[in-house]
């Protein structure tokens, strides 16, 4: 009798174990080969967390965010990555339309992000207090759900690095990997970087700008340390102060573009030494061949700052552009190009 009960003991047990099992895992979830657990809600499709069983990252820990078959409206659920120490590069796919805050907090391992967009949505102001930008069907990213800040959480934790990003009503503090070095924008479609997108984001080294980008936004850059950047051809407007009083060195620009720069779109950055076509290299040349139009001040580099500076600009194809309202106080001579 008694080696029965004990039969009937351990069999409860395991139903009752199974049960717990059931209840606490959400049979809605999948997993895809590489390691992305999701789930569909309302027929929209959402990264919950990633699960690394040690096969599914390359040689160079790199995870692609995307779900076959699906090729739009995924979103990344707030702390779909918290804390993972495996992934040094994310490559979100442009099946990705939100990334909820706080996505990739805590990662402690994370090199090199390539995103569609920056912030929450891809739709987002360019311009300070701009409105309409977004049609009534698509979802719009404001104040700091724009910036870069938006990825990463607010918690402090051993491998972060504080940075206080401003979003132009105030500021927000995250704590980005002190691993990461290397932000992508890589626009499928037409888009443009929004205002504010990197204000303040001293910690990134290298910023780079690839696909159909359109505009660079108001303060997008400001007091950024990135010494150079690539400009698309299909960049049509620069906007104002959108590198204000950045590090930045050298601003090239690909063949075939067009641009229009705003007023004080590169106010302040003094160390600045060679903006204009990507295929020239020289120091203290200005080169102004791919700009449509130039408002006031946009290449007053000096800003005035330092006035025993002496640095003066060598200028080529200078069109009919008044430049000494474009340069200000910055010192600039008029030259051939080679």
């Amino acid at each position: 009798m008694k080696k029965v009960l004990n039969i009937l003991l351990a069999v409860l047990l395991i139903i009752a174990c199974s049960f717990s099992v059931v209840a606490c895992s959400n049979p809605n979830e999948k997993k895809t080969k590489t390691g992305l657990v999701y789930t569909k809600v309302d027929g929209n499709y959402e990264i919950v967390k990633f699960v690394d069983d040690g096969k599914t990252l390359d040689s160079e820990g790199t995870l692609t965010i995307e779900i076959e078959g699906v090729t739009e409206g995924i979103k990344i659920r707030k702390n779909a990555f918290v804390g993972n120490s495996t992934v040094k590069k994310i490559i979100v796919s442009s099946s990705v339309s939100e990334i909820e805050k706080g996505a990739f907090a805590k990662m402690n391992a994370l090199e090199v992000l390539v995103v569609p967009f920056i912030g929450r949505f891809a739709n987002s102001d360019v311009e300070f207090k701009e409105s309409g930008s977004a049609t009534a069907s698509e979802k719009k990213a404001v104040d700091a759900e724009r910036t870069i800040a938006h990825f990463f959480g607010e918690e402090v934790y051993d491998n972060g690095v504080s940075q206080t990003i401003s979003y132009g009503a105030g500021t927000v503090t995250c704590y980005m990997p002190s691993s990461l070095n290397n932000v992508v924008v890589n626009a499928s479609s037409t888009y443009s970087i929004p205002w504010c997108a990197f204000s303040g984001a001293t910690k990134l080294e290298k910023i780079s700008l690839l696909g159909d980008i359109d505009a660079i936004g108001e303060n997008a850059f400001e007091n950024t340390r990135i010494a150079e950047i690539k400009i698309p051809a299909s960049v049509k407007t620069i906007h104002e102060n959108a590198f204000l009083n950045s590090n930045v060195k050298s601003v090239k620009f690909v063949s075939g573009a067009s641009v229009e720069l705003l007023q004080k779109a590169f106010f302040g950055c003094n160390n600045l030494n060679y903006l204009g076509l990507e295929d020239i290299v020289a120091n203290s040349f200005i080169d102004l061949t791919v700009f449509s139009d130039i408002e006031e001040k946009a290449l007053d580099t000096q800003n005035g700052a330092n006035e025993s500076v002496v640095k003066t600009y060598r200028v080529t194809n200078p069109k009919n552009f008044d430049l000494s309202s474009i340069f200000g106080k910055t010192a600039y001579q008029q030259e051939t190009a080679n």
